[in-house]
Order: C-alpha cells, then structure tokens, then sequence
C-alpha cells in the first residue's frame, strides 16, 4: 500500500505541476471569445474621480468623458494650425453684437448663436423612461449597475439639454472649476449663482424645520439631493438662452473669442433633466449609483462597465449619427508648412481611412495598472495596443541618432512597434512668487537676481537627465505648437540666451555673466549686504527616489552662484496652502492648454488671476500694468497679425521682469503596435477614440507568436520525475515479491 499510495500522490503533484507550467502559455487577461475582435485595450493607473460635465477637469477623467458626452463643436483631427468644426451643430457660431435685456435693462452684449444639427439622438438609457424615475426600494433589490434598470429608451438632443447643463455650471454645489472664468464674460451668470445660492438655503432651512431637532443636513443632501429648478430660476438670466428646439444662445456681457474652445470642451455638453432626476433617486444613490460616474451622451460611445479596482469598458452607441472619417484636401504647393504636414500625414497612416464611418472600434477595454513593468510587459506581449515610456525603461525603447534625432530600438523595431512624437503643447516653469521682498518685485535689482537665477538653470541640462531629451528649451510661456513667434535671433530670451550664427542655435548665457548680475541686484558672490549666504525657499511635494533626484539637480543649479536652496518639503494639502497663501519663494509648476489659444498661457502672467489676492492660476503673483493693458487688449481681438504683435510685446515684458525660469515644452512619446492606426497625438482634443483603427487579426497572430507556452521545463520536469520514480517502483516490485 505504502507504493502505491506514494506513486498516485506523485503523479498528483505531477499533474499539478504540468497544468502549472503548461498555463505559462495562457497568460491572456481577457477572455477567449474576445480574441481577433474589434476591441482596443488599453490602460489606466488612477480612478476618474468625476465624469460630470460641470466637474471633469483632469486629463484622465476628459480621456473617457469626452467619448461619451458631445459639447457643440470640437476640432478637426488633421489640420494644423487647430481648427474648430462642428460636432453636434450645423456650422461654427460666430460673434454679433446685439441689445439684450437684464435686470430691467437694456445691454450691448456679444451673443453665439448654435443651431444643432436635427436627429441627433442620445444612448438607449434607463432614464429616458418615466417610470424609471419613481423607483422604490423594491424595485431595485438586484440592480448593481445603472444597466440593470429596465427598459430602455431614447430620445432626441435639443437645445434645452444645453441650456441645462450649461446653468449647471452656476450650481454652488459642484464647484465648477472654470466658474471664475466664465463669470468674467458671460452675462448673468455670478447672478444666477446668487439666486441658486439664495433657492438651496430656502429648501434646506424648509427640510430643518420639517424634520426636527435630529435633522442631519449633510446625510440628507447626500441621499436626497435638493433639486434646482432651472427653467423656473434661470429666467431672466440670459448667459444662456433657449431660441428654439433646435437653437440656444450664449450671450457674454463683453467680447471674449475664446467662449467658442470652451464650447468643445465637456463642461459646455448637454445633460438631459431626464438624467439629473434619475440618478438623483434615494435607492439609486444607496447603491453608490450616481451621475457623476455614469455619464448619460449621444457621443459614439456608451459606458458599460465602471469598475475602479479592475476595469472600464465603453461600448460603441448604436444610436450613434452617421459621421465620416475626416479628410485633408491636398495643400498649394506653394505652401511649404501646409505641404510638409500633409505629407506627415499622409506617410503616418492618417489619410488611409477618409470619410469611413466612426467610430471605427467597437469596443474600448481600460485595464487598472498601477506600476509601470507589468503593463510595459503587457504591452511587449501585445495585450495592449499603445504605450507611454517610463523614464526608466527608456533606454530600452529609444536611443538617439548621431544627429541627435530619437529613434526605436532594433529590439522595439523587430516587433513592428513605432514611435509617434507630437508638437509640444504645454510648458514647465519654476515660477518666483513676485510678492515676497526677497525674490519678487519690479526693480531693476530684483529683475537682475531673477535673471541670474534664469541663466544658471540649466534647462537643457534637465531636459536631457530627467526628460531623456523629450522637450524643447522654452523662452516664454506660449509653446510652439500653439503659435510661432518666429525663428532664429527674434524667437530666443535675450536675457538668458544669445544667438549663435555659426550653429544657429540659441546658446545660454555664461556663468560669468550671471554672477555680474548677481552682483550688480546686490548679492556679490552669492552674499547680501549684511554677508550672509542668500537663501531661497522652495516649496514641494516631492518625496520619490526620481523626485530626491530632481531636488539634488535644482539645488546644483543655485549653488553655482553660491545661493542655497532650502527644500521645504511638505504634502500635498499644505502644499496647496502654502501656494494659496504666498507662502512661498520658488516653486516648479506646468500647464496643460484648455484650448490652442496663446491667451490660455498668457492669462497665468495676468494681475488679476494672481493666486495670492484673487485665487487664480497666476501662482507667481505677477502684475504689471502695462502687462495687464495689453492683455486686456489682446483677450477681445480674434486671431490676426496685430493680436500676434501685441502678444510679441507681452513675450517681452515677462521676459524683461522673468517672473518665471522657462524650463520646457514638453514633447510627448508614444509607443504604438503596427495594427493600432490613426494614433498621431492631437495635442489639445480629447475625443480621439473614435478615430482609432485595430486590426484585430494582425494583433491575434502576434500574440500566438510572442506568448507560445513554454514546454521545455515541462519536458525536463517529466523526464526528472521518471528517472526519480524508477527506485521507487523497484522497491515496490520487491515488496511484493517477497510478501
């Protein structure tokens, strides 16, 4: 017995390791039947906190929104410079000046009119039956999910949909984070706000009342929200106006060309009452299901499935209009700019599908990966389509030419992967806070140790150690794929840059240059007057191992001027305000464009979005009259060349007083596998995935190639376990021989 019981348990455990290492083979996260589907994966390393028109702001959350949700216009995919088009209207408004009332007045206002394109129908949703608005607990015993409410329905976009979800931008309770800048234009709107304010105090006081001494407003209002009458209380407030079924208009107190990117944008999309009523029902809400991570649109995708631990999964909208693939007309020859970038695209793929049918996948899978080398592993094994570059692995994937040009690796090249590259769009500063008496200020001293510092910051040096060269030096604050402002000699910082004709390249002033300043703001060798060492406090919320790095290399830079650099190291709340508050000397910080406009870079210079005294995004609390005239000047022109000369002036200006270090626009690499089309970056547009092309039997056949189980250990392991059990066998034959 004592055999045989032996050679079944090692036959087990033979078993066990054969289905163990056999399964090296089956490393699939996604299920059989999806193989050779129309589906693009990709990833995704922090939650959406809010897919809500009036709330989504960050990068990832407008990634998955803006598929679903459709504001009126948006921007064509190929032509440079960005262009606005249509997307849910028949033609792009445009600016008339009209007499509006208000207040029992009559007003000179600049008024949009959109006119919606008819048809345009919303996703099959629960919220669009009337029944579904009065569920009981009863009802929804089951549900998990908003798509466990049955049935569905849908019905036609209208202009009233806008109208509401642009007042909801007015609603106190949301937090709009662009309230502060609509308010400056759009007539009414600070009003409206008021009045919203003055309503939910009114209902709330109603419901202390009504429920007693024990009443808990805060678990109330978070189980039964207070509702706001929109059509009743926004009467009269005209920043947004309903025409007809089909038209509604914006109306601005004063002319501001820019309302017309903030309406591509997910703040100004439609949000059906049908839907606001919906999710705002007790037993909805118990359930943790609610608006702001179930998104109700007539884009060309719907979310299906919203899980923050595992995966999202948007789904193509059978409801979806027809729209086409767009096109790129051939240039004028005699263009050089307009042919260079057809050709780029043209040779990049991006003309290949023009006017067929969007979106072009059917579905889109979003895989929680939170640490780099298992989704860059995944991504080399084909289970998703596209990759970013981590700092770390970027040695692996890219290597630089002997004309300094970046280029894939052999081992990246062989698998078919490419390397797309973009325009850079945003900018990295170090900003000074213009406030405190030591670095801030408008003298000619304060502008000479400012300059100093600029010079010895050695951005190249930073773009090339913690970027691996992915950026270019920035001279002021508008990147050069938003607008030139020349080449050359005009194009650099005079004050920290010289031009060398030889190279024709811009060449950082020297060391030696910067100490004379230094001296001359009255700091001879890094020491004020009283001989002390000059000290700068900069404030951060560094604490990683690549952002120690980063801390050593800044503190590199203001000790060769003999400056120190004292790292106040704080989290992100005190952070937050300490930059609020102005307590602070230095700092880094970057911005990402809400739209392609120079005046989305320039307002973070302008006086009255000074953080400090006003709460804006000006965190260097820099103002300059003269600044702030031309800005005025130029917010209210539409693009021309006299706009251009006057943002020129301004460059000037900010470069002259340097409130900021401009350190880099950034330029973005992606990695993409060789069935993943359509992927050159757009730089500002976010509904991009409807414009992406798999092909899903190419990316089959390369996974079978490049994950084929691996049978030899399987083979040595067989083979060991035979050659072991042969003594145990004999010893069995001669016990029972001998019983």
């Amino acid at each position: 017995m004592w055999c045989g019981n032996a050679m079944r348990d090692a036959m087990r455990w033979a078993a066990a390791c054969l289905l163990f290492l056999g399964a090296g083979g089956c490393n699939s996260p996604y299920p059989d039947e999806d193989e050779g589907e129309n589906i693009l994966y990709t990833t995704f390393s922090t939650e959406p906190k809010f897919l809500e028109p009036a709330r989504s702001y960050s990068t990832n959350e407008s990634e998955l929104l803006c598929q679903i949700v459709e504001p009126p216009l948006q921007y064509h995919l190929l032509r440079r410079p960005f262009e606005l088009i249509p997307l849910t209207t028949t033609d792009v408004p445009v600016a008339e000046s009209m007499d509006v009332a208000f207040r029992g007045e009559t007003v000179k206002a600049t008024v949009y009119t959109v006119r919606l394109q008819k048809g345009i129908r919303y996703q099959d949703h629960p919220c669009f039956v009337a029944r579904n608005r009065r569920l009981t607990d009863e009802d929804v015993q089951n549900v998990r999910s908003v798509w466990d409410v049955k049935p569905c329905a849908t019905r036609e976009l209208v202009a009233d949909d806008y109208v509401h979800g642009i007042r909801r931008l007015a609603d106190p309770r949301l937090d709009c984070p662009i309230f502060s800048t609509l308010a400056k234009s759009m007539l009414g709107l600070v009003e409206y706000q008021e009045v919203l304010e003055k309503d939910l105090a009114r209902q709330r006081a109603a419901r202390r009342e009504a429920a007693g001494m024990f009443y808990n407003e805060e678990a109330d209002e978070r189980f039964r929200p207070v509702p706001l009458d929109h059509d009743r209380l926004g009467k009269g407030y005209p920043f947004v106006r309903r025409i007809d079924r089909h038209t509604f208009q914006v109306v601005l107190k004063q002319p501001y060309p820019q309302i017309r990117y903030w309406m591509a944008m997910a703040f100004f999309a439609p949000v059906p009452r049908e839907a606001i009523e919906f999710f705002d029902q007790s037993p909805l809400i118990e359930r943790n299901i609610r608006f702001d991570k179930n998104p109700v649109g007539t884009g060309p995708f719907v979310l299906r499935e919203f899980d923050r631990t595992n995966q999202m999964v948007m789904e193509q909208n059978p409801n979806y209009r027809l729209e086409r693939y767009p096109d790129l007309p051939e240039p004028d020859p005699n263009d050089a700019k307009a042919v260079a970038h057809y050709n780029a695209m043209r040779d990049a793929g991006m003309l290949d599908d023009a006017n067929d049918p969007l979106p072009l996948v059917r579905r889109v899978v979003f895989r929680m990966e939170k640490e780099y080398i298992p989704r860059w592993s995944k991504f080399l094994q084909g289970y998703y389509d596209t990759s970013g570059i981590s700092s770390d692995l970027f040695d692996q994937a890219v290597q630089l030419t002997s004309r300094g040009e970046s280029e894939l690796t052999e081992d990246l090249e062989d698998l078919g992967i490419r390397l797309v590259t973009g325009q850079p769009v945003t900018i990295d500063y170090a900003a000074f806070n213009m406030a405190d008496e030591v670095v801030g200020g408008l003298s000619e001293e304060k502008r000479k140790l400012r300059r100093a510092i600029s010079i010895a910051y050695d951005a190249e040096e930073e773009i090339a150690v913690f970027r691996n060269g992915r950026g270019v030096s920035a001279h002021h604050p508008v990147p050069p794929g938003i607008l030139s402002l020349g080449e050359g000699p005009e194009a650099i910082n005079p004050y920290v840059y010289t031009w060398d004709a030889a190279t024709r390249q811009p060449r950082r002033r020297s060391l030696d240059e910067a100490r004379r300043l230094l001296a001359e703001a009255g700091y001879p060798g890094g020491r004020g007057p009283d001989g002390k060492r000059l000290q700068i406090r900069f404030a951060t919320t560094s604490t990683g191992a690549g952002d120690k790095a980063w801390l050593h290399y800044a503190t590199k830079q203001f000790r060769k001027l003999n400056i120190r650099l004292v790292c106040e190291v704080t989290d992100y709340n005190e952070f937050r305000d300490k930059v609020r508050a102005g307590n602070y000397q230095f700092l880094r910080w970057g911005w990402v464009p809400d739209y392609p406009d120079p005046e989305n870079f320039l307002f973070l210079l302008h006086g009255p979005n000074g953080k400090k005294e006003y709460g804006g995004e000006n965190v260097a609390n820099y103002a300059s009259e003269e600044y702030d005239t031309l800005f005025r000047r130029m917010e209210a022109m539409e693009p021309g060349p006299e706009r251009t000369q006057i943002i020129r002036r301004m460059v000037a200006i900010l470069q002259k007083d340097a409130p900021w270090i401009y350190r880099c626009h950034a330029i973005g690499y992606t990695l993409c596998h060789s069935w993943y089309h359509n992927a050159e970056p757009h730089g500002i547009a976010f509904n991009l995935t409807k414009y992406r092309r798999i092909n899903a039997a190419e990316r089959a056949v390369y996974r079978r190639v490049h994950n084929r189980p691996v049978v030899w250990p399987v083979v040595v392991f067989l083979a060991a376990l035979t050659l072991l059990s042969i003594p145990a066998a004999w010893v069995g034959v001669r016990h029972f021989r001998n019983a």
